[in-house]
């Protein structure tokens, strides 16, 4: 009987040992990430955009590029009907 209460306590100190290198490790992932998060909000603020915005601004920036892809199509359309009484 004593074998067994001694092996429980050996189970019990070896998980509460894995529990606390696990927080450790998620603590350092944890500051990994606020780190990254904080250096790409600074990034936006370098570019202009406010963090909290961004999805207005990529919506922003999306509706910018259909449009400028949109009159390109156009002037390639009128440049290929300019040129077809040639080809």
């Amino acid at each position: 009987m004593e074998n067994h209460n001694h092996k429980r306590l050996d189970d019990a100190i070896a998980r509460r040992d894995k529990a606390a290198q696990t927080v450790q490790r998620l603590q350092g992932r944890l500051a990994a990430a606020e780190e990254d998060v904080a250096g790409i909000e600074a990034e936006c603020q370098q570019r202009g955009v406010a963090p909290d915005k961004l999805d207005a601004a990529i919506l922003q920036l999306g509706r910018r590029y259909e449009t400028a892809v949109a009159a390109f199509e156009k002037d390639i359309s009128e440049a290929e009907g300019k040129l077809a009484p040639f080809v």
